[in-house]
């Protein structure tokens, strides 16, 4: 029989991760702090939990999908929040973009409650979150995993067990990290060759042919980049959150990230530089802004193509 579940957070990636769930044939209660968050679920199999409190109670599995850790410690440490209505024996699974070092403490203090925790964020954006494809990957006691690999593979096209509690968060920051470098770097280039008087989507075709390529240059450039959409469905501000948590974690082992620091710097800028609720494949628009104010008086910009 399928556990009952609690899930805390329909937004964008949310949303459809909890979907899956409910079409999953989980029952399952919804909260989220945002009423017109939940709209979509009404009228559906989902139950409309009234509180967290009430949620926790009627679940035994609860998800979180937050915006960040200091969100995830209000709603399950905070008051009337989750850890006051789960009785003992129940998992949370936190698949928010947290800090590890927050998930390790949270999971130390639902163990004294008898409560199990997995950190089992996600990477794939909104697109495979609605086709229930996304990465996941999980920290915790791998035998409360393995009794929930089918429960996360609902929304999970792959599911990747990397240790213990904290270690799926420190995987997706590193991710992020990665995924951070790649597509500020390759908005970078191409904004350099049209400078130099090549066509971007040329550019980026014979990139994507060649040994340059990266996710961000095959999925992310053509979607969204090329075409100036920059709907991705994920901030920049959420980016810039990430990256820094990579960052904050390789002080906390000193280890020295140079070229990390650096990509940190350019997407804190374009956060705090008025980008920070675009979607973060606008890091190609920031950068082409900050090239024009580096050079104002460059010629050759073609600003219909948008370089």
């Amino acid at each position: 029989m399928r556990p009952a579940v609690g899930f805390v957070g329909v937004g964008n990636i949310g949303a459809p991760m909890c979907r899956h769930l409910v079409d999953g044939g989980y029952p399952v209660s919804v909260f989220d702090a945002s009423t017109r968050a939940l709209e979509e679920f009404r009228g559906t199999a989902a139950t409309i939990a009234s509180s967290l409190t009430d949620l926790a109670r009627r679940s035994e599995v609860v998800v979180l999908s937050l915006p960040d850790s200091d969100v995830v410690e209000r709603v399950v440490l905070g008051r009337e929040g989750l850890a006051e209505g789960l009785a003992g024996g129940e998992v949370l699974i936190d698949t928010s973009s947290s800090r590890p070092s927050s998930t390790r403490r949270i999971a130390a203090h639902l163990a004294e409650q008898g409560i199990d925790m997995l950190d089992a964020p996600v990477s794939g954006g909104v697109l495979r979150a609605k086709e229930g494809s996304l990465a996941v990957m999980v920290g915790g006691r791998e035998e409360v995993y393995e009794r929930h690999r089918e429960l996360l593979g609902s929304f999970g096209g792959q599911v990747f067990y990397v240790g213990g509690h904290g270690a799926g968060h420190m995987t997706k920051c590193l991710n992020n990290l990665t995924s951070a470098t790649t597509l500020a770097a390759a908005a970078e280039v191409v904004l350099l060759g049209a400078r130099a008087g090549l066509e971007p989507e040329t550019l980026v075709e014979v990139i994507n042919a060649s040994s340059g390529r990266s996710y961000s240059t095959e999925v992310k450039f053509p979607r969204y980049v090329l075409n100036r959409a920059f709907d991705d469905g994920f901030a920049i501000r959420l980016m810039s959150k990430d990256v820094k948590i990579a960052l904050d974690t390789a002080a906390e082992l000193e280890g020295p990230m140079v070229i990390g620091e650096a990509v940190g710097r350019v997407w804190e800028q374009a956060a705090a530089g008025g980008f920070g609720s675009e979607g973060h494949t606008a890091i190609y628009d920031f950068l082409e802004k900050t090239m024009e104010q580096t050079d104002p008086e460059q010629e050759g910009i073609d600003h219909e193509r948008g370089v």
